[in-house]
This record gives structure tokens, C-alpha cells and sequence, in this order.
């Protein structure tokens, strides 16, 4: 398996749609290529209380979207699952409770198609919300990496 590295030149003006979102793309294609090889019983499996087991991973990088992004800025969106907020929090007091972080290599549920659904979801809905969200006023403001 051979994965191309994403880095983030800095830039000196805001990126556009097109491109934020092929670098959105590529970290999530990235994310999955690394998980493919694993079986979904691999995917649990938690070896220390300070990492993360790679399921909840995948849905935790989907929680950030949808809750810091989604539903925070796009009024057409419509959540995937509010017990989500909770189980794929990772250490986001502000936005609510979470479920433990040495106890993540528990969870045999959601199962991993639901995980991967719910990024497909997030996939999706970010690629329209990145779109949309371009040339609005807070498009600059949040896409320029400052140097």
C-alpha cells in the first residue's frame, strides 16, 4: 500500500470549493486506506487507554465535521445519529459528555458498515456544505491557513 502524503502548503489567499475539497477528499481516502487491510473485529481492538481503537477513529473524524461544521453552519443539514455526539466526542467539553476514552476498545456497537455510513454521509454533505459555503463571508476566515 502506498499513501501520498497531504500537507497543507500555506496560503496567501483562501482556497477555492474545488480545492478544499479534493484536499478533504484526499485525507478521508487516505484515513480508509489505512483502514482496509484491518477486518472489522481488527477495527475494535484497543491497545492502550490512549489510543483509540481505528472504528471509533473513523467515526469520531466524522463527528468533527458534522458537529463543528454541519450543524453548526448548515441549517439544511440533518444529524445521522445524536447518540453519535456522545459515543464519537473525544475530549470537546463544550460540546457535551463523551464516553470514556479508555473505554473505546468496548464498543462493539455501532457496527462498522453503520460507521461507514455515517462518513459517507459526512462525505456527501461536506462536499455540498464546501460548495455552497464558497464566497459567502466567512469562506476566507475559514479556509486560509495563516502564516
Amino acid at each position: 500500500m502506498t499513501l501520498k502524503a497531504v500537507t497543507a502548503p500555506r496560503e496567501k489567499t483562501p482556497l477555492s470549493a474545488t480545492d478544499a475539497l479534493a484536499r478533504f477528499r484526499a485525507v478521508r481516502a487516505g484515513t480508509e486506506a489505512l483502514a482496509a487491510p484491518l477486518s472489522a473485529e481488527d477495527m475494535v481492538v484497543q491497545s492502550m487507554p490512549d489510543a483509540s481503537p481505528t472504528k471509533w477513529h473513523l467515526g469520531h473524524t466524522s463527528w468533527f465535521f458534522e458537529t463543528l461544521l454541519l450543524k453548526a453552519f448548515d441549517k439544511t443539514y440533518s444529524e445521522f445519529d445524536p447518540a453519535y455526539c456522545y459515543l464519537f466526542n473525544s475530549y470537546y467539553d463544550a460540546v457535551g459528555e463523551r464516553h470514556p476514552r479508555p473505554k473505546r476498545g468496548l464498543l462493539t456497537r455501532p457496527a462498522l458498515g453503520r460507521v461507514m455510513a455515517y462518513r459517507a454521509q459526512i462525505s456527501e454533505a461536506m462536499a455540498g456544505f464546501l460548495t455552497a459555503a464558497e464566497g459567502g463571508k466567512d469562506w476566507a476566515l475559514g479556509l486560509r491557513v495563516r502564516t
